[in-house]
């Protein structure tokens, strides 16, 4: 599986083991939503296999792990993602809002409440965050170290607490936003050097024009 999809499988499912970084206040203001369809569809990474045939190696895209945005069925604004894990048989919600900080797009993401006899009913809802780019169905999202989030956090003045999972950042919104609009070039350098995920659809509309 790519490094991408790792990471953010990591970052949404706190499952990689590694230290994740979040927001407690949301960053996404719910008054001034932004839409942006692009994001509709299913995303998926790639994956390096050897034809049966040739025995050259080629890739091809990894249907067994892959993310699925939808327009959020109970709001009139807001996405919902939905990480699917064919593998284990899991599939994963979460409330996804886009936005802006200065010219740089933005997903904000939250786990949708927990039903009150749900395992994770009490659970912090806290909000992710991560800048990404879509050009030529390819959807770039782009991490930073954490160790580099928390230093130019701290010469900010920018509240936070940390445990051994998660570096949590308690500083009010437009703090934040002010933070990582500064900050923007040195938290997030890699850009479009990141590996992509792809649309499927773009799969599925070649496989028809090859056929």
């Amino acid at each position: 599986m790519p490094r991408v999809l790792l990471l953010l499988l990591g970052m949404l499912l706190l499952a990689s083991g590694c230290k994740q970084y979040a927001t407690l206040a949301p960053l996404a203001d719910p008054d001034q939503p932004v839409y942006d369809n692009q994001l509709l569809g299913r995303w998926c990474g790639m994956q390096t296999k050897k034809d049966p045939a040739t025995g050259a190696t080629v890739n091809t895209p990894d249907t067994d792990n892959y993310f699925t945005v939808t327009k959020n069925r109970n709001r009139k604004t807001g996405y919902t993602l939905s990480a699917v894990n064919k593998r284990n048989d899991t599939t994963i919600e979460f409330d996804v809002r886009p936005f802006e900080v200065g010219d740089h797009k933005f997903l904000q993401l939250q786990r949708p409440k927990f039903g009150s006899d749900e395992e994770n009913a009490g659970i912090l809802r806290i909000y992710y965050f991560a800048p990404y780019e879509i050009e030529d169905d390819k959807l770039y999202i782009s991490f930073s170290p954490t160790d580099r989030l928390r230093k130019l956090a701290k010469a900010e003045d920018i509240a936070m607490v940390e445990t051994k999972q998660t570096l949590l950042f308690t500083s009010e919104r437009q703090q934040m936003l002010n933070f990582l609009e500064k900050h923007m070039e040195e938290l997030f350098p890699d850009g479009k050097a990141t590996e992509p995920l792809y649309r499927a659809e773009s799969f599925d509309q070649k496989t028809n024009d090859d056929s």
